[in-house]
């Protein structure tokens, strides 16, 4: 009887002892975390290792799994960020002073190398005190060229506290992530270059499946999720064969790839552009490329994007058999659950990627004409700008529709059309403070994930809504329908009755969100496709 209560204590026993660091075996290693004095019972893991550094001859190879180890590891500390420029800490200084709280903004170091990939973990089941969690993975923004999962941004503390295990990971960017090259395709076994950030980012999720349950998580209950690039990537892992059984649902924020990609042929052009700028060998040019240094890579990447080249996901005939708008309209994506949705003004804090173009009527006029050809008369009629006052905010919304709104809708159409579960949002709050901005891009992170950035102004209202977009998202995450507490019932998506769900300073059902746009906007975008490659 003393040996069988001793073995049932055994058992019991949680995975964190008081008193002592956080612990869990991952890949054969022991990982030791750090416990949140502020939130009882929550750990986070910084800095776990999922493959091997992408570094000498492993650079521009697909990501190799990083081996089961032994011993004890201290997981502590975040990893350095991917290697990039410090781009985003501008663009978040700038949103800043428009509210006047530049000295608000909570410095983030930024410590880059290629050795980055790593994940985070946080988690407040590790006791196990309940049933296996909805695990949610995060794939961090930044346009495929700058961000890491190390963000305060994404600081997971609170959406953990929702009883949910959250990941966030790095991934290669830029010239690193997603350059192809002929004699890297003619080296690869599945004759693919590019698109090195997208197996990254499956990794991550192999490493998941395998290890996740041990800081209290569910592998059978994954759902991918992320914002702006990341959120676009979310997109192309659904379209991608390699995916299958890696995820089991996805929520897609302000971003999806619905429009031409570039084909493995163009992409190996932009690649050997920038051979050219490292002065790389033509007798051996892997040997030359893979032995410039980090510095000598990203400066020669930078000037490749900033003179027009391509530096993202590619149709590269085997992650991405075609592109992704197409394997959508053929029901070839993943079958999951979807939540996805926009901003209402995402264009505002993205000036960097808005067309140039006169600034008066006139120039506007010519701008839409050139753009949107046979239906321009219908644009200018949906958006008149009949004097400069009108032009900045008309062609803000434009864009918005063009880049945001409109492929969205079509995303969602074509989950419909496959009989999955899909939800259609659109987020409006406007901060404070923030009516020049409007809802901008990236908006609605710091809701989703609960966490309140110093310098971004708050009201009871910013709580309320954060608090349901907590519940919707961790919700889904659990069952694949977001409905089921206390909040307002949000319709699942179908071309039928074309309902969307508002999220801003009041919820609300929205019949037809964007319908009268993408009616016209639409067929401009399909005749691209029709051409593309």
């Amino acid at each position: 009887m003393t040996r069988l209560l001793f073995s049932l204590l055994i058992l019991s026993w949680p995975a964190t002892v008081v008193g002592q660091a956080p612990s869990v075996v991952a890949d054969g290693q022991t990982l030791e975390g750090t416990a949140l004095t502020d939130r009882s019972g929550m750990s986070v893991f910084r800095g776990v290792r999922y493959a091997m550094a992408p570094v000498g001859d492993l650079r521009w190879r697909p990501p190799v799994p990083h081996p089961a180890g032994s011993g004890t590891r201290a997981a502590k500390d975040f990893s350095p960020s991917c290697a990039q420029t410090d781009r985003l800490s501008v663009w978040t200084r700038s949103i800043a002073q428009v509210f006047g709280t530049v000295d608000k903004v909570e410095a983030e170091p930024l410590v880059i190398s290629e050795d980055c990939l790593y994940l985070n973990v946080w988690t407040g089941n590790l006791a196990r005190r309940s049933a296996a969690q909805p695990v949610m993975v995060w794939i961090h923004g930044g346009s495929n060229l700058n961000g890491q999962g190390s963000s305060l941004w994404y600081d997971g503390a609170n959406l953990a506290a929702k009883g949910v295990v959250v990941v966030t990971i790095n991934y290669r960017l830029g010239v690193f992530g997603f350059m192809a090259h002929p004699a890297l395709t003619a080296e690869s076994p599945n004759r693919a270059s590019g698109n090195y950030g997208l197996l990254d980012q499956l990794e991550a999720l192999r490493w998941v499946k395998r290890n996740i349950a041990a800081f209290g998580g569910d592998p059978n209950r994954v759902t991918v999720f992320g914002e702006s690039a990341g959120s676009i990537n979310v997109i192309h892992l659904m379209a991608s064969p390699q995916s299958k059984g890696l995820f089991h649902r996805a929520i897609a924020q302000s971003g999806v790839p619905m429009a031409a990609m570039a084909p493995l042929k163009m992409a190996e052009m932009a690649g050997a552009g920038v051979a050219k700028m490292l002065n790389a060998d033509p007798s051996n040019v892997l040997q030359s490329l893979r032995a410039a240094s980090t510095q000598e890579v990203l400066a020669a990447g930078t000037r490749a994007i900033a003179s027009g080249q391509l530096m993202g996901p590619i149709v590269d005939g085997w992650l991405l058999p075609d592109m992704t708008v197409r394997l959508f309209e053929a029901g070839k994506q993943l079958a999951v659950p979807l939540l996805v949705g926009s901003n209402a003004l995402e264009m505002s804090t993205l000036r960097t990627y808005l067309p140039r173009f006169e600034q008066t009527p006139a120039g506007y006029q010519k701008w839409v004409g050139q753009t949107f050809a046979a239906a321009a008369p219908k644009v200018l009629e949906l958006f008149p700008v009949a004097s400069a006052d009108d032009l900045e905010p008309k062609f803000l919304e434009v864009v918005t529709d063009l880049l945001f709104g409109c492929p969205t809708r079509i995303a969602v159409r074509a989950m419909a059309a496959r009989s999955s579960p899909v939800y259609l949002y659109q987020f409006t709050r406007v901060l404070p403070g923030g009516e020049k901005l409007g809802a901008y891009h990236a908006m609605e992170i710091p809701y989703a994930f609960g966490n309140r950035l110093a310098w971004m102004p708050r009201e009871a209202t910013d709580e309320r809504l954060s608090a349901t977009m907590m519940e919707y998202w961790t919700r889904f995450a659990a069952t694949g329908n977001p409905n089921g507490g206390r909040e307002m019932k949000w319709p699942a998506y179908s071309p039928e009755s074309d309902q969307s769900l508002e999220l801003g300073s009041t919820l609300r059902v929205v019949t037809g969100l964007k319908k009268s746009v993408c009616d016209v906007i639409e067929p401009v975008m399909r005749a691209g496709w029709a051409t593309a490659m």
